[in-house]
C-alpha cells in the first residue's frame, strides 16, 4: 500500500495519532473540505518527519516544540525545503507554490490548535515560502460554451452546462439543487441555493435563462414520465440523480468526467505548464467566469458580486423583484447560446445600437463642421471690418487688432 494512503488511514483512525484526529474533527465542523485539506498538510508532514526527525511523529513532535527543545520555525522552513523537493522521486511530482502554501498554512493552523503560537514578523523573517506566480485563466466566450454544447449529447451534462453558464452557480452548488429548490412560476426561473452547500454558508436565490428553464422542464418530464424507467416524483431528491443519490460531491466525479471527455471531443482539453496534477486550461470553473465577465460588462460589480455568492458591500440592497427585472431584461440575452429566435434579436439589438451610434456620430460632424464654418464667416467680418476701418483712417494701422475688433462690434 502506498506510504501517504498508510497514514492517511491511520489519522483517520485515531489509533496512532489521536491528537491530529481531535483537531482534523474539529475542522470538520465547519468544513469538510477544509478537513480533507488539511488532512492532506498533516500527511505530508508525517513523511516529512519520518525522513528527518524518525524520533517522532505529528503527535510526539508537539511537547518538544512547546519546551523549545525543537525550534519551530527551523522545522517549519525544512518542511518547506522537503515540500520543493520532488516528492514522489520524480520532476513531475513537484508540487506548486500554492499546494505549498496551503500545506504549510495547515501546519501552523494545527499548532496553533495546541497552543504553538507563531509569531508573523519572525516567521516572514525565518521561513522562506515559495513565490506564487500568478497567469491569467483561460477566457471562455459565447461561441466556445455553444460549441461545447452543440458537441454534447449527453441529456444531464447539457443541462448542467446550460445552468452553470446563465446562472454562474458554483459546481457543487449546482448539483445540490432540489426539485423543491426551483420556482418556474417566476420569470426567469429563481432557483434556491441551500447555505449548507455554499461555498460561503450563506444562502441565496440565482436566476437561469429561458433557454435553461426548456432544458430543465425537458429534463424533469424525461426523468419522472420515462415509461421505460418509471420514477415516483420526489420534491426531496436532488434534480441532477437518476437514482436516490443524496451526496452532491459523488454526483460530481461522475459529471466531471462526463465533461472533460467533451472537451477533448470539441479540442479545449489543453492543460497548464507545470505542477503535479497539470490541470486542464477550460474547466466547469470557466463557465462561472464568462457570467462574472458578462454581469459586470452588462450591469455593475455589486450587482454581479451579490448574483455570484461573492462578499458584497452591506450598502447594496435591492428587492427581488428588482434584481429578477436586471437579470431579465440587461444580462439573459448574453447568457443563451442555443436559442437562435433570442440570438438573433440580440443581433438585431447590437446592430441598431452601431446604427444609432453612428447616427450621433453623424450629427456632431455635422455639428462640427457648421461651428467651424460659422466661425470662418465670423473672422472674414472682422477682417474685413478692420481693413475699412484703416483705409478710413491709417493711422489706425498702428493700434492691436484686438482693440479695432471691440470698436467694430
Amino acid at each position: 500500500m502506498h506510504p501517504i494512503i498508510t497514514v492517511n488511514k491511520q489519522i483517520d483512525s485515531g489509533d496512532s495519532y489521536p491528537k491530529a484526529k481531535n483537531f482534523l474533527m474539529s475542522i470538520s465542523r465547519n468544513s469538510l473540505k477544509s478537513k480533507y485539506t488539511y488532512t492532506s498538510g498533516l500527511v505530508h508532514f508525517q513523511r516529512f518527519l519520518t525522513e528527518l526527525y524518525p524520533d517522532y511523529n505529528i503527535d510526539s513532535i508537539l511537547n518538544p516544540i512547546k519546551q523549545n527543545t525543537i525550534d519551530v520555525y527551523e522545522i517549519l522552513d525544512s518542511f518547506v525545503s522537503h515540500l520543493t523537493s520532488s516528492v514522489g522521486g520524480k520532476n513531475e511530482d513537484i508540487m506548486t507554490s500554492t499546494s505549498i502554501r496551503l500545506y504549510l498554512a495547515s501546519i501552523r493552523s494545527y499548532l496553533a490548535y495546541y497552543d504553538i503560537d507563531i509569531i508573523a514578523s519572525k516567521f516572514k523573517r525565518k521561513v522562506k515560502v515559495p513565490k506564487a506566480y500568478r497567469e491569467d485563466e483561460e477566457p471562455l466566450d459565447a461561441a466556445d460554451i455553444r460549441k461545447i454544447l452543440l458537441s454534447c449529447n449527453n441529456r444531464r451534462l447539457k443541462l448542467y452546462l446550460l445552468v452553470l453558464a446563465s446562472s454562474g452557480v458554483r459546481t457543487v452548488e449546482c448539483l445540490a439543487i432540489r426539485l423543491k429548490d426551483i420556482d418556474f412560476s417566476l420569470r426567469p426561473t429563481k432557483i434556491h441555493i441551500r447555505k449548507e452547500f455554499a461555498k460561503t454558508k450563506v444562502a441565496r436565490d440565482i436566476y437561469i435563462s429561458d433557454e435553461a428553464t426548456h432544458y430543465l422542464k425537458q429534463w424533469i418530464d424525461w426523468k419522472y414520465n420515462n415509461e421505460e424507467r418509471p420514477r415516483k416524483r420526489n420534491d426531496e431528491s436532488l434534480l441532477f440523480t437518476v437514482y436516490n443519490a443524496n451526496k452532491p460531491n459523488v454526483l460530481y466525479v461522475k459529471v466531471l468526467q462526463e465533461f472533460q471527455k467533451l472537451l477533448e471531443v470539441v479540442g479545449l482539453d489543453k492543460r497548464k505548464e507545470g505542477g503535479k496534477q497539470k490541470r486542464r486550461k477550460i474547466t466547469l470553473h470557466s463557465l462561472r467566469r464568462f457570467v462574472k465577465t458578462v454581469m459586470s460588462d452588462q450591469t455593475n460589480q455589486d450587482y454581479s458580486e451579490w448574483f455570484l455568492g461573492h462578499s458584497k458591500s452591506p450598502y447594496y440592497t435591492k428587492k427581488e423583484p428588482d434584481r429578477r427585472e436586471i437579470y431579465a431584461t440587461k444580462c439573459m440575452k448574453y447568457l443563451t447560446f442555443l436559442d437562435y429566435t433570442t440570438l438573433e434579436v440580440t443581433g438585431k439589438n447590437i446592430e441598431a445600437k452601431l446604427r444609432e451610434k453612428d447616427s450621433e456620430m453623424q450629427a456632431i460632424k455635422i455639428k462640427y463642421e457648421q461651428d467651424m464654418k460659422a466661425m470662418r464667416e465670423d473672422m472674414n467680418q472682422q477682417f474685413t471690418q478692420i481693413m475699412t476701418m484703416i483705409q478710413q483712417n491709417p493711422k489706425l494701422a498702428h493700434v492691436k487688432p484686438e482693440v479695432l475688433t471691440k470698436n467694430a462690434a
